[in-house]
């Protein structure tokens, strides 16, 4: 009994070992891997039919190309504002006398902005650790609403996660954009603000 007994242990054990291939990093988690940091005025929400506009003096400062990849900005950019005509709000393109708030945006994807300068650019930093996978690199959406009529920030989120990289043909790394990528970014941020 007791050799069955030591057949039945070692049997146990070898059947739970396996063999895994690691010729190829797993990284699909690590798309998903993120932080957030959300900042309201108490009892914060937006109502549908509400106007939202960029904003008026900070809206070219935040597009460039030295803190951000052009074409992940442009992409993201229209895809929270198909976010907020979804949701029935009013998105304009310029900032108008009607606009409810303005909205300011960024997406800082340069490896050289370290957690520190994009809290004195932002007043907010999510702080993701840093990952040593050669085709990931931090990416940080960050998005605030100001109060047309008060001009107080009103909602900031920042939400910053790994991104795929690769290089285009001259070289230069960029943001390897997903419609999978963009619909889980912007579903993210704006689960933490209140539409009714």
């Amino acid at each position: 009994m007791n050799k069955g007994l030591w057949f039945s242990v070692i049997v146990a054990f070898l059947s739970a070992c396996t063999t895994v291939d690691s010729s190829e990093p797993q990284r699909s988690e690590q798309q998903y891997r993120d932080t957030v940091v959300v900042n309201a005025e108490p009892g914060f929400s937006l109502y549908k039919g509400q106007t939202i506009c960029p904003h008026p003096l900070l809206e070219d400062a935040m597009r460039n190309p030295q803190r951000s990849d052009l074409q992940a900005y442009d992409t993201f950019y229209q895809a929270v504002v198909n976010k907020f005509k979804a949701l029935g709000l009013d998105y304009q393109n310029s900032a108008e006398a009607s606009c409810n708030y303005w909205m300011a945006f960024a997406l800082p994807t340069s490896n050289i902005l370290s957690d520190e300068q994009l809290m004195s650019l932002f007043g907010v930093s999510p702080g993701l650790a840093d990952n040593s996978d050669e085709h990931f690199q931090k990416a940080t959406l960050m998005m605030s609403l100001y109060s047309s009529q008060s001009k107080v920030n009103q909602w900031q989120v920042s939400l910053q996660a790994f991104a795929k990289v690769a290089n285009d043909a001259q070289g230069r790394r960029n943001l390897e954009i997903s419609r999978e990528g963009i619909n889980y970014v912007v579903n993210r941020v704006f689960s933490y603000l209140n539409v009714n």
